[in-house]
């Protein structure tokens, strides 16, 4: 058993096939050496690594290039990284944790936002963001979409309450006259949906089922894409630093494909730098313009959640920009992904976005003793 005098950080993500048996094998060897050098122990688990009779974990550790595995005390902290929309799984994962708090109280390093609509309606509280967010409903079925339908110029976005990567979302168009719709997004796969139907009656249905139980929310179809018609939106990275303040790590443009709903990367979007996007859609003095008050409501957006959530310790921030230069706040994402860094080469943003999870770990270790 190793001992972990010098603070112990737990990686906690999901099981997975392959060479390496969990998710994100990159990212959590990056974390690994970049804890190393923050003074820090750092190992991978999942919910079934605890011995619930000895409390100890069976972790992966990274060293000399290799992976090793091996059974570590408790951690100290714990950063979430476990992504699963099965309920079994997630409830495995509560007992996990629960378990090991009682052998060994341990530090959150971040909390997780409970779903879109909580973040929708937890921003609206504060006046400075109000005119940033686009008008949101819950779905409450066919009757009441066909209602908006007709109130919003015939269009409509809808969107799963808890999803990510652009999965599941729907654009919805009805025709001229309003007896034919046209239904534009993608599958719970990521895979295309492109369909017409030849009567509103049962166009709606099929959403109604495509929904099932599932809760969405329904917005105005925002016209977000740039002049080629490739949708776009601003990833701004905000995360905690070595000293316990939020920062900017980066900022980037992700761009999607012709006729797609969404820019998610995962969906076959490009990475662009932020700036010289912007500058590019709009000209230099509105871009710029664009681009620092992204920056200006991307610095506030944190510490308007933390005073509803607690504490926190990094968000993605997604903007969207329409074609006048209007800035709306999409998403906000407690487990933000960093691969559009490396994609736009930039390098700087990328290594900070690995060092800050560990040197804020290090400042509440620190905070604690």
């Amino acid at each position: 058993m190793a001992k972990l005098s010098k603070g112990a950080v737990g990686i906690l993500v999901a099981r997975s096939e392959g060479t390496v048996p969990f998710a994100e094998p990159a990212f959590c060897r990056n974390l690994c050496i970049m804890g190393e050098r923050e003074g820090l122990e750092v190992y991978v688990f999942s919910p079934v690594s605890v011995n619930p009779d000895s409390g100890l974990v069976a972790g992966y550790f990274y060293e000399d290039g290799h992976w090793g595995r091996k059974w570590f005390s408790p951690p100290d902290i714990v950063y979430d990284r476990y992504f699963s929309r099965d309920r079994k799984l997630l409830n495995q994962k509560q007992l996990t944790l629960s378990l090991l708090k009682k052998n060994h109280p341990f530090i959150y390093l971040t909390r997780s936002l409970s779903g879109k609509w909580a973040v929708y309606q937890t921003l609206g509280k504060f006046p400075q963001f109000t005119s940033y967010l686009p008008e949101t409903v819950k779905y409450q079925g066919s009757s009441a979409l066909s209602e908006w339908l007709h109130a919003h110029r015939g269009e409509a976005f809808l969107k799963p309450q808890l999803g990510t990567q652009g999965r599941r979302t729907l654009h919805v168009k009805m025709s001229t006259f309003g007896n034919e719709l046209y239904i534009t997004g993608r599958a719970g796969n990521n895979n295309v949906i492109n369909r017409r139907f030849l009567s509103l009656k049962q166009g709606l249905e099929w959403i109604d089922k495509f929904i099932g139980r599932r809760p969405f929310l329904l917005q105005p179809y925002l016209e977000l894409s740039n002049a080629e018609g490739e949708p776009f939106d601003i990833r701004v990275l905000m995360q905690k630093n070595e000293t316990g303040r939020w920062e900017q790590t980066g900022m980037a443009a992700r761009v999607g494909r012709k006729q797609s709903v969404t820019s998610n990367l995962h969906g076959g979007g490009t990475a662009h730098k932020a700036i010289p996007f912007l500058i590019e859609q709009y000209g230099s003095g509105a871009g710029r313009k664009i681009a620092t008050r992204i920056q200006e409501l991307a610095a506030e957006i944190p510490e308007a959640l933390e005073a509803h959530y607690g504490r926190l310790a990094e968000l993605g921030i997604d903007f969207g920009v329409d074609r006048k230069g209007k800035i709306w706040i999409l998403e906000v994402n407690s487990k933000p992904g960093r691969t559009s860094f490396v994609k736009i080469g930039d390098m700087k943003s990328a290594r900070k976005s690995i060092q800050n999870p560990m040197g804020y770990a290090r400042y509440l270790l620190h905070s604690k003793s």
